[in-house]
């Protein structure tokens, strides 16, 4: 054999071995499958909503006061923080409602007290219904809510955001929107704009 056919002959043996290694059969065992992970565990059951009339009834909530069971949180205390805001605009209650406003808020209400215009507007209040609730999960760090203000023939929309402040939920007013409908309870579309 020359030189030449030698380093012809060597790579393609070379070639024909390494095939062999790689076909079935061929006196090399597979290799064992790999172990197929487990299943993640399932998510756990989503909170239940509590229950918000239960929570009318044995709170000093205003008779006008509506907060439909769908609307419900899973968390009691974003259910009586928004119980005790409806109440306090029903009732007109300047006190109860500033002790629930950031400061930005407490400015506003103080100007609304001063000109009359707080108490003008409480006044007419037949209703304050619970539209609209997001508050994710228990004691969520912030969510929102919107009411829907009832007085003699029209309704409109009142927005605040809850904030956890010191272990309990505080407002802040967004803007409310302009649409109005006859009664409340016609909000319950979450139509809004």
């Amino acid at each position: 054999m020359r030189l030449n056919s030698l380093w012809t002959v060597i790579p393609l043996s070379l070639t024909l071995v390494a095939g062999a290694a790689i076909l079935p059969g061929c006196g090399e065992k597979k290799a064992p499958p790999k172990p197929v992970a487990p299943p993640p565990p399932p998510a756990p059951p989503a909170p239940k909503p509590i229950d918000v009339g239960t929570l009318l009834q044995t709170s000093r909530a205003d008779k006008r006061v509506q907060f439909p069971q769908e609307k419900a949180p899973a968390d009691d205390a974003v259910a009586v923080s928004v119980i005790d805001l409806a109440s306090a605009i029903a009732k007109g209650d300047g006190k109860a409602m500033s002790g629930l406003l950031v400061n930005v808020g407490k400015d506003v209400l103080d100007q609304l007290q001063a000109n009359g215009q707080w108490e003008d507007s409480t006044a007419k209040i037949e209703a304050v219904r619970v539209v609209e609730l997001s508050a994710p999960g228990a004691r969520p760090q912030s969510f929102n809510v919107s009411l829907a203000i009832q007085e003699p023939g029209i309704a409109y929309l009142v927005r605040f955001t809850g904030t956890l402040d010191n272990g309990k939920y505080v407002f802040t007013g967004l803007p409310g929107g302009r649409k109005t409908h006859p009664r409340a309870n016609q909000f319950d579309d979450g139509v809004f704009d």
